[in-house]
């Protein structure tokens, strides 16, 4: 829908009223149900409320704030602050829709950011839907489907999700006319699309032989809707305190507090005071609470090890700041566990679990209680350092431990492989280039013919592939020379050119070589690459073009003097000023780096001049880098060879 950027109007503050009118909207629309309320606090006595209101009283008329009771409602302000917080902005927005290009308007809400994030769109008849970035800050508002990344290239075109193209299991809320998100298989749980059910998706119990459309696809990752929000990355995951705060770094500033801490200037008096809105912190936990938490942990620890038998690997005497580390902090129960569960928070472990805020305030106090119990022993070293001696996994209650569901672990966020100069001697793992086609005009009939997608892209053993089932589907191939095939009106019209010898005589005679009418469509193909580096995603999307290849040029100036060109550097991800001062010190010359004759500043491409002639020194830098082999072209034009 909005492959084609749209017209937004200019931004208006969304006033609060409206603001939490619409949220409400969403809530029903997506049965959402707010966090339980805390429990109320025990009625006071009568004498206790006389006295209460009296020390408020005075308290007042002395100037002190007056503590309130938090609001009955404060889960659902929360809720309303999560899905659109305060302050929002609207705008009206109009594009253009279908093979007809209908004209059609709507409205588009979005953060106060900068820039402003897009949460939730309404376009004409269509229901309200959220934005992939309103999916990120909140998981779980609507059932995600998923499907295999070669799927994901044409759902980024802009496709519709075919029932082929789903992976089971289905979630229940997958029904006909239901917003949904779609996610890859490599990221199951960050949807990158959105789209609407065209089926009950829920229903289905298999989907190979089956046809028809699964999801009309709305809005994705990379179309004009998403550039409003700045291109931010996609998180690798969702749910976590790590995961937000990975998605905070990704999107450009939205943050926790953003979702749930606007309301605390209204406490104070703000002007735009909503009479039931609020805010609904993290309950703090009791101190008997966290003694509880840290207790189940440190059994979980420890039948967790002798259960799975890795406590071959533990090295005794352990340190204080080992036996926690190592078997306590990593099975601390999640923050679901206290009600009332917080929206963004109820997979990681509650921000109150904390040594310092139990009763035993440090490490040693706490590995002494276990001492106490039975379950280890400890001793004091000379200096007052407290070790763990020992473990009785015989223990009872170690072996008859009943596990808890744990938070999601952390995940380390992927590295990006540096590809840069390096001053070290580290060899990087080869970077690949894989050359892709994709159909292109007439050629589609071709692919259309044996059921293979238009908009998907192949390797050239592929398309030669395609080629052969069209053959075979139309008895094309010779039954006495399979290498030899006889041309139709389709092969005649699309492939051969009158203007050319062979295709001539092939038109003439009816006849020609099957390997001659695969290259023919490879041909009729637009070529495409992509370029895999070493620990990365390889469903990165193809960019169109001729494989890329670094070009080493030497030639000579001014009579016997010798220069060494090197460009077409920036599709392997090097920049290529970093290479250069890298170059200068290995070939102890000089070295300048300009735009390359004949690049468009849009998409520049720059030259790095080495003074010299230094294949070898440049060779061996694209080799530490990962480039070598057919993705780097020599020329020695100082005696006019080409290697």
């Amino acid at each position: 829908m909005f492959k084609k950027k749209p017209n937004v109007k200019q931004l208006a503050p969304l006033r609060s009223t409206d603001r939490r009118k619409l949220a409400n909207q969403i809530i029903k629309d997506f049965n959402l149900t707010p966090p339980p309320p805390p429990p109320a606090p025990p009625p006071l006595l009568p004498a206790d409320a006389e006295a209460s209101g009296e020390a408020n009283s005075e308290n007042a008329e002395a100037g002190v704030a007056v503590p309130h009771p938090p609001p009955p409602n404060a889960g659902e302000v929360a809720l309303r602050n999560a899905l659109l917080p305060d302050p929002s902005n609207s705008a009206k927005i109009s594009t253009t829709h279908g093979p007809e290009l209908k004209a059609i308007t709507g409205m588009i809400y979005l953060t106060s950011d900068k820039p402003p994030l897009p949460l939730w769109i309404k376009m004409g008849s269509e229901e309200m839907f959220p934005t992939v970035y309103s999916l990120w800050r909140n998981p779980g508002i609507v059932p995600v489907v998923r499907t295999h990344a070669p799927v994901m290239e044409r759902l980024y075109d802009g496709a519709d999700l075919m029932i082929p193209g789903l992976v089971g299991p289905f979630p229940e809320g997958a029904k006909a006319g239901r917003i949904v998100g779609i996610a890859s298989l490599e990221r199951p749980g960050v949807p990158v699309v959105v789209g609407v059910c065209e089926v009950d998706v829920s229903a289905l119990e298999q989907v190979a032989g089956e046809k028809g459309k699964a999801v009309r696809v709305l809005h994705w990752v990379g179309d004009e809707i998403w550039k409003l929000g700045g291109e931010g990355a996609i998180p690798e995951r969702l749910g976590g305190e790590d995961g937000v705060e990975d998605l905070e770094e990704g999107i450009g500033g939205v943050s926790l507090e953003d979702v749930n801490g606007k309301e605390k200037g209204k406490e104070m008096g703000d002007s735009n005071d909503d009479p039931d809105d609020g805010q609904e912190d993290i309950r703090e936990l009791s101190v008997k609470e966290i003694d509880e938490a840290f207790h189940a942990a440190a059994m979980f620890g420890l039948f967790d090890y002798f259960d799975t038998g890795k406590f071959t690997s533990l090295s005794f005497p352990l340190t204080s700041s080992q036996f926690i580390s190592t078997l306590v902090l990593p099975y601390l129960p999640p923050a679901s566990s206290f009600p009332p569960h917080n929206l963004l928070q109820n997979t990681a472990p509650h921000p109150s679990l904390q040594m310092k805020r139990s009763s035993y305030k440090s490490a040693v106090k706490f590995l002494k209680l276990l001492d106490k119990e039975g379950y280890i022993k400890v001793k004091t070293r000379n200096g007052g350092e407290v070790v763990v001696m020992d473990v009785d996994w015989d223990h009872d209650d170690i072996k008859d431990f009943t596990p808890y569901a744990l938070p999601v672990p952390p995940k380390e966020p992927k590295k990006e492989t540096s590809i840069g100069p390096t001053s070290g001697s580290t060899t990087l793992s080869p970077i690949r280039v894989v050359e892709l086609f994709k159909p292109n005009g007439k050629a589609t009939t071709i692919f259309h013919e044996v059921g293979a997608g238009t908009k998907d892209f192949y390797t050239s053993t592929e398309v030669k592939a395609v080629m052969g089932k069209y053959l075979e589907k139309e008895n094309l191939i010779s039954t006495t020379n399979k290498r030899v095939v006889k041309t139709d009106l389709n092969i005649s019209s699309i492939l051969l050119n009158p203007n050319l010898t062979e295709d001539r005589e092939a038109l003439r005679t009816g006849v020609t070589k099957r390997d001659y009418l695969g290259e023919k469509l490879l041909k009729a193909c637009s070529p495409y690459y992509r370029v895999l580096h070493p620990s990365a995603d390889e469903s990165s999307k193809p960019k169109s073009g001729a494989p890329p290849k670094v070009s080493i040029i030497m030639e000579s100036r001014q009579g016997k003097k010798t220069v060494t060109k090197v460009s077409g550097l920036e599709p392997f991800g090097i920049d290529a000023k970093s290479a250069a001062e890298v170059l200068q010190r290995a070939c102890a010359g000089s070295a300048s780096v300009g735009l390359l004759n004949g690049s468009s500043p849009k998409t520049p491409v720059m030259e790095i001049v080495l003074q010299g002639s230094h294949k070898k020194a440049v060779v061996e830098f694209l080799e530490k880098n990962g480039v070598l082999g057919k993705l780097v072209i020599v020329s020695d034009k100082t005696s006019g060879k080409k290697k």
